[in-house]
């Protein structure tokens, strides 16, 4: 009870801050009709308001001094809409909105930013990582065996490197934007790069849950099962992926007008 009167009583303290704010003289002719009323379901109306107002605060400092101003408004919405869904503990739809930003983000860096572009093509056959042997030994790998895999052969490369990134599939980008603006173009760990691009790969996994009837190979099933009985766990684990992959990306990106 005594923390239900706390809540109460900074929910009055905000609401008097929000109705005292210059422009917001409508809500509090509203608020005090609504008040004026019987049977008058104002308090939730209000409450409603005020956590609208606080998340939509929080969109905006969270991309406060992001540098693609271009779409930096469509994250700002991406963010309420994802926050909104969480407080709904709409887990599906909480990881659509967040996954937005990623691929928002991914596609608009591929497009615009010559100079990780040029990086990434002009170093697809020069060493990206090692992974030691057994026997003590190391094999090295090339980049592009990093963003395609190693299943795919030199040919296949040559292929998909010829084109522009941004033709790319989805996952060959987010690989490139990853070593590069989220390893500084160095893997010192192999397995930390694949720990990473698999957590984002656990949101995309995650946002296709809204899509009903979809295919699903046997991996892909287990991934989201798993996501699925820890839930509670993962709201944090792809929140915080989130202010790190924005606040890497935007470190080391050019600044574009809108």
């Amino acid at each position: 009870m005594s923390n239900k009167k706390e809540n109460l009583i900074k929910l009055l303290e905000f609401i008097d801050e929000v109705s005292n704010e210059p422009g917001n003289e409508w809500f509090k002719e509203k608020l005090y009709t609504k008040f004026r009323e019987p049977n008058s379901p104002a308090i939730d109306e209000i409450y409603e308001y005020c956590i609208r107002k606080i998340i939509a605060d929080q969109a905006d400092k969270f991309y406060n001094d992001f540098k693609l101003l271009p779409i930096k408004e469509k994250l700002i919405k991406d963010f309420i809409r994802m926050e909104q869904f969480r407080r709904e503990d709409n887990f599906e739809d909480f990881c659509l909105g967040m996954h937005q930003q990623f691929e928002a983000i991914v596609n608009f860096l591929c497009d615009t930013q010559e100079e990780f572009c040029n990086k990434i093509i002009l170093d697809k056959n020069k060493p990206a990582y090692r992974i030691k042997n057994k026997d003590k030994t190391y094999s090295e790998y090339k980049l592009w065996q990093l963003i395609l895999t190693t299943f795919k052969t030199q040919d296949d490369a040559n292929k998909i490197f010829d084109q522009k990134i941004i033709r790319w599939e989805y996952p060959f980008k987010l690989k490139a934007v990853i070593y590069y603006y989220c390893f500084d173009g160095k893997i010192w760990d192999y397995f930390r790069f694949k720990d990473y691009y698999d957590l984002l790969n656990e949101i995309y996994q995650s946002r296709n849950l809204n899509h009903r009837g979809g295919y699903q190979t046997e991996n892909q099933k287990l991934i989201t099962l798993r996501i699925l009985s820890e839930k509670h766990k993962y709201y944090f684990k792809f929140l915080g992926l989130l202010e790190d992959f924005t606040t890497k990306t935007n470190s080391k990106t050019i600044i574009l007008c809108s």
